[in-house]
């Protein structure tokens, strides 16, 4: 008979002061307002890290063209 009162003590009352304001919650998160907000954070993360990457490719082509440079030495007499 013990479970039964627990039962009583744990189960969900609905007037609980919390509930209205965690339904208000979840009213909010479901807005409009706070996906485009969350969207638009998106984005901008996004964009971040597209840029950091072609910085990267950049960084990289940059040093392949510095390691390769000696093998165009020779050819800067030719074209002038």
């Amino acid at each position: 008979m013990s479970s039964s009162s627990n039962l009583s003590r744990s189960s969900y009352s609905p007037s609980d002061p919390e509930a209205p304001q965690n339904n208000r919650n979840f009213d909010q998160s479901l807005s409009p307002e706070s996906h485009s907000d969350s969207f638009e954070e998106s984005i901008i993360n996004a964009q971040n890290e597209m840029h950091q990457k072609r910085i990267l490719a950049l960084r990289k082509e940059l040093d392949y063209l510095k390691a390769t440079e000696w093998k165009f030495e020779s050819d800067k007499g030719i074209s002038q």
